[in-house]
């Protein structure tokens, strides 16, 4: 949490200068971490994805010579990362993914050195002994049982062996932190990702409430490829090139499948924010109508924030809502946003 000094926030001193600290979102899809160098944020990014081949002592060399990142186990030798994609085009078959629904995935034996490499190849070594770097992480899932508290402390485990001082923040959090420091960092940040959106409500940089569901990206992908004998990959690979919400007509059968999905899932998520609404205990007084910030991967077809407000105006939050926009970066505001925390406790030691 981020306290305030005389009603306001401390972070409100780094959002010209963000200094020693680090910030890693550790999602389904990608790895990434920002920290600062100089003025500018920097961003280090690796797909969270693996992929087998064959184990022989010339592949090996070759991948070395490369600069491959690859793990061995049981005399198994797995590529990780932006290079597993490739090795997967080439043999036409697809990735497996270490990280399943925000966690580490309990079906993977291989998962845990593989989620363990890709974090050390993105957040490099400390700045000094006891950085602190924030990781983010998915709020409690209203609709799934799968084990939170066992991923946060794995991965806290990861960080301290390389001479981090680990702290977790909620996605959605890390959104508010990264988007809303003109607005007193009071607002609600969805983060639309491949296995989850997580939500949270924040006022003055203190959530209130915060959670996650299990349906995004992949879920779209699998009831699409379902509704219409397609794969998921070709359904995903329309979603992120060629899916506009804006368009209502003139749509191919994938594309009204994708709209009808889209949908279902908006409505899903606003639906759920009202019932934390009504189960949440001492709410804050919010008078001045908030912003909701849109970031992820699953949010970036074009339209996806005008559908948002289509849906919103008709279901209705029961606070005034004033901007509905998308994350000035949604592929990096958890990493930023993760940033800045560590900044601010950085400046405190």
């Amino acid at each position: 949490m981020i306290k305030t000094k005389d009603g306001k926030s401390e972070i409100e001193g780094f959002k010209g200068q963000i200094q020693k600290g680090k910030g890693v979102d550790i999602g389904t899809m990608f790895v990434k971490c920002a920290h600062k160098e100089g003025d500018d944020i920097v961003f280090r990014s690796q797909r969270n994805a693996f992929f087998g081949v064959e184990h022989t002592d010339f592949t090996k060399k070759i991948l070395d010579n490369s600069k491959v990142k690859y793990i061995i186990k049981e005399e198994n030798l797995y590529v990780v990362g932006d290079e597993a994609l490739q090795f997967a085009n080439m043999f036409n078959k697809d990735t497996r993914r270490p990280l399943s629904k925000g966690v580490i995935s309990p079906t993977e034996k291989e998962a845990l050195p593989i989620v363990e490499l890709l974090i050390k190849s993105v957040i490099g070594e400390p700045a000094h002994k006891g950085e602190i770097v924030y990781f983010s992480v998915p709020g409690e899932p209203l609709d799934a049982d799968f084990n939170v508290l066992y991923h946060i402390k794995m991965i806290e485990g990861f960080l301290k062996t390389l001479g981090y001082s680990p702290k977790p923040i909620n996605e959605g959090h890390a959104i508010i932190l990264s988007e809303l420091a003109e607005e007193d960092f009071t607002g609600i940040g969805l983060s639309f990702g491949g296995g989850m959106v997580n939500v949270c409500l924040s006022f003055m940089s203190v959530p209130i409430f915060k959670f996650s569901v299990a349906k995004s990206g992949d879920w779209i992908d699998q009831q699409v490829a379902m509704a219409v004998d397609e794969t998921a990959s070709r359904v995903s690979a329309i979603k992120e090139s060629s899916l506009d919400l804006s368009k209502e007509e003139g749509l191919s059968k994938i594309e009204s499948a994708l709209s009808i999905y889209y949908n279902h899932l908006i409505e899903y998520v606003i639906e759920n924010i009202k019932q934390e609404f009504v189960k949440a205990r001492r709410l804050p007084r919010i008078t001045k109508p908030i912003s909701i910030i849109l970031s992820g991967g699953t949010s970036l077809p074009k339209g996806f924030s005008g559908r948002f407000k289509q849906i919103l105006d008709r279901l209705k939050l029961p606070i005034p809502v004033g901007s509905v926009r998308m994350a000035s970066q949604p592929l990096r505001s958890v990493a930023k946003g993760a940033l800045v925390a560590a900044s601010a406790d950085e400046s405190r030691k």
